[in-house]
């Protein structure tokens, strides 16, 4: 799986993780091991908001600069993107997200609070009308996100990347209970997970919005029609 969205059977094997509350995706998902790898590994970045900020230039220089006017930076040069407050503040939101899902994941295992997190999230997403516009099979900005963060954030946590601005003198290199396979694979089946929950409610969110602004279009003897069709249909 080292995709957030190689792979459409997959994918759709992880979205439909979402029958009842015993087949939680973040539980069947990890062992217990697995999910204390996953928070500890998170802890020992110094500073996440930095280097999900360095990795989100990437995104939206190199990979998905449409996305530059969602966050309000498409007039902003490099250098300066990171100082707006619509980025900055999405960034901090990322990382603090980041931080209650592998809290919950690896260190209270609060499993159902962490699933419903990554789903309200997705929701959340469904009032960004960019998203609501443009976020399809074929762009998928999830995925795309998903992709780069697979690709990007793991080395960090892996240690194969050096974190920001660290200084060669004063690191200290610590024997990590964790191999960088297992590193890399755990965080992989996370972002693919938290990937896969997100679109499945965010799209769930859309149709919702879709409805309710068709019903709103439609006539009021159209309206009353429609409404005794769902009447039907619910007592049948």
């Amino acid at each position: 799986m080292g995709n957030a969205a190689s792979s459409t059977k997959k994918s759709k094997a992880i979205g439909s993780w979402v029958g009842s509350e015993s087949e939680n995706p973040f539980e069947l998902a990890f062992v217990r091991k697995e999910r204390i790898c996953l928070r500890e590994t998170f802890q020992k970045l110094e500073d996440p908001k930095e280097v999900i900020g360095i990795i989100f230039l990437k995104l939206l220089n190199d990979i998905a600069p449409e996305l530059k006017k969602v966050f309000g930076v498409e007039r902003s040069p490099r250098a300066a993107m990171l100082k707006m407050p619509k980025l900055g503040g999405h960034i901090a939101r990322f990382a603090d997200c980041l931080d209650q899902l592998t809290s919950m994941i690896g260190y209270t295992e609060n499993l159902l609070g962490a699933w419903q997190l990554a789903r309200k999230t997705g929701r959340e997403h469904s009032r960004i009308s960019f998203l609501e516009i443009n976020q399809n099979n074929e762009k998928n900005y999830f995925a795309i996100v998903g992709n780069t963060f697979i690709s990007e954030f793991i080395p960090y946590l892996s240690g194969e990347k050096d974190k920001p601005n660290e200084d060669d003198k004063k690191r200290v290199r610590f024997v990590s209970p964790y191999s960088v396979t297992m590193i890399a694979d755990v965080w992989r089946r996370f972002f693919t997970i938290l990937v896969a929950q997100m679109i499945e409610s965010f799209e769930q969110e859309r149709r919702k919005h879709n409805k309710i602004i068709s019903q709103k279009t439609l006539a009021p003897h159209q309206q009353t029609s429609n409404q005794q069709q769902q009447q039907t249909q619910e007592n049948s």
